[in-house]
């Protein structure tokens, strides 16, 4: 205890952790999106949160935006603004990376391949090849 009765020792902090106050699901269709007002064939997420958006853009009917229903862009939007990533990139990225890797080996196999069949030639040489290392190689004559 302090001096003025405050206990100064550190408490221990619980992790945080999200409670839902409502249920979050698939919204049925026809449903407007609350952020960009799209109707397109695209899944909605239903947050069953009260919000006062008035009404859709659509003249014919008039549809009441008074829940928090998000399209799966605004939802994908606003995870990539939180930092959050899609798994189909990193799967995409994964696959390209793996593709290039597997060409790589295999251009890898063949040179050793060649390599090895230069040198096996070369060892079978009736005659050794003699190299004069203090010459200079010729120089390309540019065509």
């Amino acid at each position: 205890m302090g001096r003025h009765g405050v206990d100064y020792r550190p408490r221990r902090i619980e992790p945080l952790v999200t409670r839902l106050a409502n249920e979050i699901r698939e919204a049925s269709k026809p449903i407007y999106c609350s952020a960009c007002f799209n109707s397109q064939d695209l899944r909605h997420v239903d947050f069953d949160a009260a919000c006062d958006r008035g009404y859709a853009n659509d003249e014919a009917v008039q549809v009441t935006m008074d829940d928090l229903i998000l399209c799966e862009n605004c939802v994908r939007e606003g995870a990539r603004l939180l930092g959050m990533t899609d798994e189909q990139e990193l799967h995409d990225k994964v696959e390209d990376l793996e593709a290039k890797l597997d060409a790589t080996a295999k251009a890898l196999r063949q040179a050793r391949n060649y390599a090895d069949t230069l040198e096996h030639a070369i060892g079978e040489r009736p005659d050794p090849i003699k190299i004069d290392h203090r010459r200079r190689p010729r120089k390309e004559i540019a065509a």
